[in-house]
């Protein structure tokens, strides 16, 4: 399959110093090497509010590394087909939608249908023998509470279900949404979530005043892989009120503490009733594998107890991904709902996407995924998600994927974890279990 690229259609893409960005990896047993740098394709993927996509104009997005046109069909859902005419490669996204379910090529006018049918072409007149004997390449999709669902994969779709978050299909959830670029491959935006960055990285955000971070500790989060699909930590901390606190650390090597400050006391006495109240709070009511953690294919998922947030690392190159954020809040009445998106745009999604997310973007921007690590304990659930992946459609049967051999810095991990007194997170004996 060609691929398009078109200077004058390509996404914005977020600041900063991107340093080496190569995502092969400088040994070929690691198992960083044995992913799919553009994706996991056999998968459901959010593509595009519905609402970007006009109703006499097509609109178009890169994902997996393939251009893809959106257009409203017939029945006004959103259709998808790959950007290239089959005639002479012309690009449908710049073209228009002459006839209502239709986009036309602005070439030579060769019509296409949502299934990708060719219809007419405008210049040849209605006798042209073309019409029937030609298809664009098309892609199922499906539109859920004003997102756009696209199948990647060349096999036949599975249940949309097995692969969209649950709360897309109730009726009490409400789901806000915020997109950036970042450019990075989308395994490595991935790789930042129940490691020991968090309370390192996110120190001084926005959120770490009202809910205090912690230090992880020596032997990190402990996981669980839950049917095959999701890495789930056992444990991410208490949520209570005046229990979290920073405490300074000595460190005696360098002799200093760390953070190297408390100045936060004197304001953070002021969240403890919103921690407490929010600490009241069940559990966000979901299944295990749409719990807390990483989720075939490429989400992240965090249960706020308030909300349950959702970020998507969709590919678009090698090197780029787009990172689409799912607020599902569920409010008891018209109000509620108003609230939520008043909210939302005027203080949620600054908060938890250009202050919070941003920190995660500032440090893995010039990060190098080429070269050999050294891994410790507290890295044991990116061992398991980069694992997982391997198992994802697509990718390695089961028996193949549990032949990989332990890296050196896999090793490392466990030797750490061994030294920490716990057992080691091995992936074959998670996968063999879940």
């Amino acid at each position: 399959m060609v691929d398009i690229k078109d200077a004058a259609t390509e996404a914005p893409v977020s600041s900063g110093n991107n340093g080496n960005r190569q995502t092969k990896t400088s040994a070929a047993n690691d198992v960083r090497a044995l992913a799919a740098p553009l994706g996991l394709r056999e998968y459901w993927y959010p593509a595009i509010q519905s609402k970007k996509v006009p109703k006499n104009k097509p609109a178009g997005l890169k994902m997996l590394g393939d251009q893809i046109v959106f257009f409203r069909g017939k029945d006004g859902d959103i259709k998808a087909l790959w950007n290239v005419c089959p005639h002479r490669g012309g690009s449908l996204m710049h073209g228009d939608c002459h006839f209502d379910g239709t986009v036309s090529c602005p070439y030579h006018g060769w019509t296409f249908d949502g299934d990708g049918n060719v219809l007419a072409v405008l210049p040849e007149g209605p006798e042209s023998k073309i019409p029937g004997k030609v298809k664009a390449k098309s892609y199922p999709t499906v539109t859920l509470k004003g997102m756009v669902f696209i199948w990647m994969g060349n096999g036949e779709a599975v249940p949309p279900e097995e692969d969209i978050p649950p709360e897309f299909f109730d009726d009490r959830s409400m789901i806000l949404y915020s997109q950036e670029y970042w450019y990075m491959n989308w395994q490595l935006s991935l790789e930042n979530g129940h490691d020991a960055h968090v309370p390192y990285v996110h120190q001084n955000a926005m959120r770490s005043f009202m809910f205090p971070l912690p230090s992880t500790g020596p032997i990190g989060t402990r996981s669980k892989i839950i049917a095959k699909r999701t890495v789930r930590p056992l444990k991410t901390g208490p949520v209570s009120g005046t229990k979290i606190k920073q405490t300074l650390e000595y460190f005696p090597e360098v002799d200093g503490y760390w953070p190297k400050h408390n100045y936060r006391k004197w304001w953070s006495w002021f969240f403890v009733p919103f921690r407490n109240k929010t600490a009241k709070r069940p559990p966000w009511d979901v299944v295990e594998e749409w719990g807390n953690g990483h989720r075939l294919p490429s989400m992240f998922r965090s249960d706020h107890r308030t909300d349950m947030l959702t970020r998507n690392s969709v590919p678009v190159t090698e090197n780029e991904s787009r990172q689409i954020w799912f607020k599902t809040v569920r409010p008891n009445s018209w109000v509620g709902r108003w609230y939520e998106r008043i909210h939302y745009a005027l203080y949620g999604s600054w908060m938890q996407v250009s202050n919070f997310n941003k920190q995660d973007l500032r440090a893995m921007g010039p990060q190098r995924y080429d070269v050999p690590e050294y891994l410790s304990s507290t890295d044991s659930h990116q061992i398991l998600w980069r694992r997982l992946i391997l198992q994802a459609r697509g990718m390695m049967s089961e028996q193949d994927a549990l032949k990989v051999a332990d890296t050196e810095a896999e090793v490392g991990s466990f030797q750490s974890q061994e030294n920490q007194g716990v057992e080691p997170e091995r992936i074959q004996t998670m996968l063999e279990q879940s």
